[in-house]
């Protein structure tokens, strides 16, 4: 049976990931939050909330060619090891929210009957890195103009989205 003591409480920081609302155009990201992890500390990770509170346009009519990773969807946030530059959606993630479309997919629900809003919630599984590094939080809009599409190219595909999760940094 483990224990809580002054010791291991002393060697714990939990620190808050939280943007409370922005407004992401096309194919821009925001880092969210940033972590220098040295050794002998860890990164423990698991909860995320992703959430999409509008859109400019009908998101229904957002086909895989506006998008800039299709696999990652109509926006998401990922947390990155030494992150550098680039789009983070042409980039190896360590892990990674996606709002999307459907809700065929368990952890995203349609937040309400307003086309456009969504929101995931990352509860499983817990995740745990110690490579020393800067690990990076950054919230993508995964979108881009598209001829194939039926929006046209001069629309900007923009979303609000809110992002809130815990991080925990123990020291061993």
């Amino acid at each position: 049976m483990a224990f809580l003591t002054e010791n291991s409480l002393a060697k714990t920081l939990d620190i808050p990931i939280n943007l409370p609302s922005a407004e992401i155009k096309m194919g821009d990201w925001l880092v969210v939050s940033t972590i220098k992890l040295v050794y002998p500390m860890k990164l423990k990770y698991r909860f995320m909330t992703l959430q999409m509170l509008s859109s400019t346009v009908d998101t229904t009519t957002i086909i895989s060619a506006n998008m800039v990773s299709p696999s990652l969807d109509l926006a998401f946030i990922g947390l990155y090891l030494n992150y550098s530059s680039g789009h983070p959606g042409t980039q190896p993630a360590l892990d990674v929210v996606k709002i999307r479309e459907t809700t065929a997919e368990s952890e995203c629900v349609t937040a309400n009957e307003v086309s456009g809003q969504f929101i995931t919630v990352r509860t499983e599984p817990l995740v745990e890195y110690s490579t020393p590094g800067i690990y990076s939080f950054i919230l993508a809009n995964n979108m881009q103009a598209s001829s194939e599409s039926t929006i046209p190219t001069t629309t900007s595909i923009d979303f609000r989205l809110c992002a809130t999760g815990q991080i925990r940094l123990e020291l061993s």
